[in-house]
């Protein structure tokens, strides 16, 4: 009984935060269903990307490799399980796995390098390469073990590391076939590959092959070297390390960083031919390895790979993977950008394998394979909720920074409509356009909608902030009950001006029974405008403050913090939200009565939610439960909700009994838990289990305290549940 409470309780769990203002948990809420084109959304909430890498790993244990993505644009990870439908691309997103991840930047390889069948992380570390060990077991999961911030290499007289950069992501692979992981990488600031060789296998008794004895190869690795000018590659170069030997004109060839490579054996005839990506291309070059696994010659090269089917044409920096996507046994290649201010919606190029993984034969399927399953707006997603047809539910309404064009000044910001088809208690969200209103006409970027009925009509009009920091008016001019009707009035509205990436929010701030206006911008500070018209349809928005309540949600040494403000009332009381370029979002109290003074800084991770980067905001009861909900953007383009679950009486025992302790909270090792004013006697149950309802620990005690090992568990968020004396209490526990 106890075990199927637990399912119920998080079954649409994923990730969780808490607030003690709110006195409510929020949940990642997966469930309701969102359709695009007649199509039903997998992974609706996944929150969107732009420039991911790809990896493929065995999350859960089930054998089968799952997927996680590494988003470059806001260094956002994403965790996918594939549900194994042989020949089919199934994956559905699960968040649960992300918190298992190290803290990553720039980019990351998943490689097996100690040879157990798990797959390993190498991580870029800041001009270094750092290497996690995955220790999957079945009592503790995925957990990432650090074997070495800084993989070294030996130089003939020194050891020294083996130095990458954000943009140059090395091929890491058995080079010379001898059972350990070799390093393939093109030289900072040069065109060609420094080949840096692992002599753990040869110099280990047991040949093993779970270290690392790095030797740097002094020589140009396949004898070519890559253009300065485009990814191609000028071949048979006589070189020694990144010297040229002859006198040719290569040797000024213009130099450059950012190449990405990936190594496979083409033909099975035992050395690794390789696939670059390269940040002065939009190609993907294909260099054929002519020699041995111990000498390379690159012999021949396709600058239009794959040249037998659509050829990879992806702004900028293409990012290849192969790897085995649809269950068919063969390595498939995926292509997505690298670069920030890549593709941000055709992002992922899928080139089903369709021989075998010697021959290789790779034809063109999709370019939104995963990102097609998920609610994805481009570069950022900037979110609002409104009853956009007056059918008495809460529609979303997405503003985006941009949709990319090849061509920048072609780049414009448009609004997506999510219209609710569900019911008040079971929303469900079908897109009825990518250009509401046809807003992309205005060619702005940045696009942040706000409604409130500015014109004291009885209906919520739309105000539109952008990144220059204008605001531009539409006006509702439905009759009342009837689906909105919006026409433009004004640009720039009022000649206000917000600073760049101006926000708005409409709200009575000051409660006189007339809309304020509240601007968040770039610099991390928020606008306060005061309606000071004495005619209610025509308000005059007067600036009072540019800092109001204090607020700056700006990090020390950032360059910008995107301050997104939402003012909501709290039980008679006004509480204000901030999302952040951070990713978290910050709650203020304290200001009722105190509007020309500093807020409170309640918390500055509320609930914890982590949205990197860029995080926007909108609360709501969506479902029905008289419950606020909330709503996030991000810079991926993508969205997640959170919503509240009915706790009852578990809630109850949580929040106001204060009748059991957890010390210290956050743990990192020893946990203890004291039972306090509880005279009841005989054994407690008592259960860790994750934000999935997985057990990790159970065990049982006497008396009124107990003391748990909790070290193995990995960082993130548990719930302990106690049952006394058939009664259950639940407590929020954070590893770290």
């Amino acid at each position: 009984m106890f075990r199927l409470l637990v399912i119920g309780i998080f079954l649409f769990a994923g990730t969780i935060g808490y607030s003690q203002s709110s006195g409510q948990f929020l949940f990642l809420d997966q469930r309701p269903p969102v359709t695009v084109n007649g199509t039903m959304l997998t992974s609706p909430w996944a929150g969107g990307l732009n420039s991911p890498i790809l990896n493929e790993i065995d999350l859960n244990g089930d054998g089968i490799k799952d997927l996680f993505t590494f988003d470059r644009v806001n260094d956002r990870v994403s965790t996918f399980i594939n549900d194994g439908i042989a020949g089919q691309v199934s994956y559905h997103y699960d968040p649960s796995y992300i918190s298992r991840f190290p803290i990553m930047s720039k980019w990351v390889r998943c490689v097996d390098f100690d040879c157990d069948g798990d797959m390993d992380l190498f991580v870029y570390n800041n001009k270094a390469i750092a290497v996690y060990r995955n220790d999957y077991s079945v009592s503790t999961g995925l957990v990432f073990t650090p074997v070495t911030n800084h993989l070294t290499a030996w130089f003939g007289t020194f050891y020294k590391d083996i130095t990458g950069s954000d943009l140059n992501v090395p091929a890491f692979m058995d080079i010379d076939n001898d059972g350990d992981i070799d390093v393939l990488i093109f030289a900072n600031s040069n065109n060609t590959i420094e080949y840096y060789r692992n002599y753990f296998a040869d110099s280990s008794a047991t040949s093993s092959c779970d270290g690392f004895n790095m030797f740097y190869e002094p020589y140009c690795w396949g004898q070519f070297q890559l253009d300065g000018l485009s990814n191609f590659a000028n071949l048979n170069v006589v070189c020694r390390g990144n010297l040229i030997d002859d006198d040719s004109s290569l040797k000024t060839t213009n130099r450059h960083s950012g190449s990405i490579l990936i190594g496979f054996d083409q033909g099975c005839d035992g050395d690794y031919d390789l696939l670059n990506g390269d940040i002065l291309g939009n190609n993907l070059l294909f260099l054929e390895n002519g020699g041995t696994s111990s000498s390379a010659l690159i012999t021949a090269q396709d600058t239009f790979f794959p040249s037998n089917t659509i050829s990879v044409n992806l702004s900028n920096l293409p990012s290849p993977a192969y790897l085995d996507v649809n269950n068919d046994g063969k390595k498939d290649l995926i292509v997505t950008p690298a670069s920030n201010a890549g593709e941000d919606y055709f992002n992922v190029l899928y080139y089903e394998n369709m021989t075998d993984n010697c021959t290789n034969q790779f034809s063109y399927t999709t370019n939104r394979m995963l990102v097609g399953d998920m609610i994805d707006v481009g570069t950022s997603s900037n979110v609002a909720f409104s009853d956009i047809d007056n059918d008495g539910l809460l529609d979303i309404i997405v503003g985006d920074d941009k949709y990319f064009d090849k061509n920048p000044s072609l780049a414009f910001s448009r609004v997506s409509y999510y219209r609710n088809t569900g019911t008040l208690t079971h929303p469900a969200f079908t897109l009825i356009t990518d250009d509401w209103l046809g807003l992309s006409s205005l060619q702005q970027t940045g696009l942040s909608p706000s409604f409130g009925d500015i014109d004291a009509d009885g209906d919520q009009d739309l105000l539109l902030g952008n990144n220059t920091g204008d605001l531009i008016f539409y006006r509702n001019t439905a009759a009342i009950g009837s689906p909105s009707n919006y026409v433009f009035i004004q640009a720039p509205f009022q000649n206000i001006s917000g600073g760049n990436n101006a926000v708005p929010q409409l709200i009575d701030v000051d409660r006189d029974g007339k809309i304020d206006l509240l601007l968040g911008n770039r610099n991390g500070q928020i606008r306060y405008y005061r309606n000071t018209s004495t005619i209610a349809s025509s308000p005059i928005f007067t600036l009072i403050t540019s800092a109001f309540g204090g607020v700056n949600v700006s990090q020390v040494g950032a360059g910008a913090g995107l301050s997104i403000p939402l003012l909501y009332d709290n039980n008679g009381s006004y509480e204000m939200l901030v999302g952040s370029e951070s990713g978290y979002i910050h709650q203020y109290g304290n200001i009722d009565g105190n509007l020309a003074g500093s807020f409170t800084l309640i918390d500055s991770m509320y609930q914890q939610i982590f949205e990197p980067r860029s995080v926007s905001i909108a609360r709501a009861d969506i479902d029905g439960d008289n419950k606020q909900d909330l709503l996030t953007g991000n810079r991926s383009g993508g969205l997640r909700l959170y919503t509240q679950s009915v706790f009852s009486s578990i809630a109850m025992h949580e929040h106001l009994s204060g009748e059991i302790k957890v010390l210290p909270n956050p743990v990192s090792d020893l946990l203890t838990i004291q039972l306090l004013q509880l005279n009841t006697q005989g054994k407690r149950q008592i259960e860790i289990c994750d934000l999935m309802g997985r057990s990790v620990f159970q065990s049982t005690f006497e008396g009124n305290s107990t003391d748990i090992n909790v070290s193995s568990l990995a960082n993130a968020v548990y719930f302990i549940r106690i049952i006394i004396a058939n009664e259950l209490f639940v407590k929020k526990m954070i590893k770290q």
